[in-house]
């Protein structure tokens, strides 16, 4: 017997979560959600104790914005995480724990939705026959064929780990970072009985939270190093005005962008961190400097993790699948629009505009939701 589903949505981050709460909101009656491991994506499970970018205020508005999670709010007993939210100075940001508390209790109040059934797993291979996607999962579903009318990805991303500048010094070894970026972590990858002296390459949000956490790990006296902050521009802030943020989703914020304007641009202990331009002869500089480091940091920015085998009319396309940033849907160059398949999460965010005009990929649990609200018509065909 057939499972023939509204949608299948993959993925049970941030992203999988808006899209099931804006499937819902739609009017869809049966909806599959796949994902391996359950723990809330990357931000529950990797980034807890990191501070959040986004104000409590800016996460209420959009949890309210949805009736799907508003019933779950209504529904459940408090104190809950939601109200430990409404109790924070809405101005405020926040540890993302508590972010993460708020993800993990959505989606267990739209599991207990009749029309959400949970699989745990990863859809393997997607294959669009006529107007009709049929879905193969890994552990399939016993007798159970599996077919949906649209496929949601939702499938995260991770950092971007290039080896380009090993060559420099081969002995150097490579820190991962996420590991890098969760302070009560740092310390075990680092041996406390010699000099250390780290490049960090890249001055994003993530390479500066990198920074600082090494920063006060030497402070702390516990580890004897030096940092080396490599970058081809000057650190990029989020401003703040009466009608909006400039560089909302490519400054820097919160607390990491507090200590860098304090600390790491005002008046740092040269002794533990040096910023190193490259603009000029990035080669001449890593040549020079790397040499001389124990170990390498990239933070150069995040890239999609695998998609399942998409198969349209017989042929595989992921590898060349487009994604439109503006509809949420897919398009296979030459051939169009990919009927019933769309994205939504930090793998495929909106494009906006900020109020300069800069043009930039709109990432956040609170963005996300934003993002599905205003495609969930399209989604469910109610709207072109």
């Amino acid at each position: 017997m057939t499972a023939n589903y509204d949608a299948v949505v993959a993925g049970a981050g941030p992203g999988g979560l808006a899209s099931v709460a804006a499937l819902l909101d739609a009017g869809a009656q049966r909806i599959l959600w796949v994902d391996p491991e359950w723990r809330g994506g990357r931000l529950n499970g990797m980034y807890r104790e990191i501070s959040s970018n986004t104000t409590v205020a800016i996460y209420l508005k959009a949890i309210y914005s949805s009736a799907a999670f508003r019933s779950i709010i209504d529904s459940t007993p408090a104190p809950h995480a939601i109200t430990r939210l409404e109790e924070m100075d809405h101005n405020s940001t926040c540890q993302l724990s508590i972010a993460g508390d708020m993800i993990c209790m959505l989606i267990d109040g739209l599991l207990a939705r009749p029309e959400v059934e949970k699989l745990v797993g990863k859809v393997e291979e997607a294959r669009l026959e006529n107007t009709t996607w049929a879905i193969t999962t890994t552990p399939t579903i016993p007798d159970q064929p599996i077919t949906a009318h649209r496929l949601i990805l939702s499938t995260g991303s991770h950092p971007k780990r290039p080896n380009t500048h090993e060559h420099h010094n081969p002995s150097m070894k490579t820190l991962d970072l996420d590991t890098c970026m969760q302070r009560s972590r740092l310390p075990a990858l680092l041996p406390a009985d010699t000099p250390l002296k780290i490049a960090v390459i890249g001055n994003s949000h993530s390479g500066i939270l990198v920074v600082r956490n090494l920063y006060e790990l030497a402070e702390s006296g516990t580890r004897t190093l030096k940092i080396l902050n490599f970058y081809h521009r000057p650190i990029k802030y989020a401003v703040y005005t009466d009608d909006g943020i400039i560089f909302d989703n490519t400054g820097l914020k919160g607390a990491t962008a507090e200590w860098a304007k304090t600390v790491l641009e005002k008046d740092p202990d040269r002794n533990i961190v040096e910023s190193v331009c490259v603009s000029e002869d990035e080669e001449a500089v890593l040549a020079r400097e790397l040499p001389s480091c124990t170990h390498l940091v990239y933070a150069v920015g995040y890239e999609r993790g695998p998609l399942p085998r998409v198969v349209v009319d017989g042929k595989r396309v992921e590898g060349v699948l487009e994604f439109d940033m503006r509809s949420s849907g897919f398009k296979v160059p030459g051939k169009g629009e990919v009927r019933g398949l769309f994205g939504a999460g930090i793998a495929f965010p909106e494009e906006v505009k900020d109020l300069e005009g800069h043009v930039e990929a709109a990432v956040g649990m609170a963005k996300f939701v934003s993002f599905t609200q205003r495609v969930k018509g399209r989604w469910m065909g109610l709207e072109g």
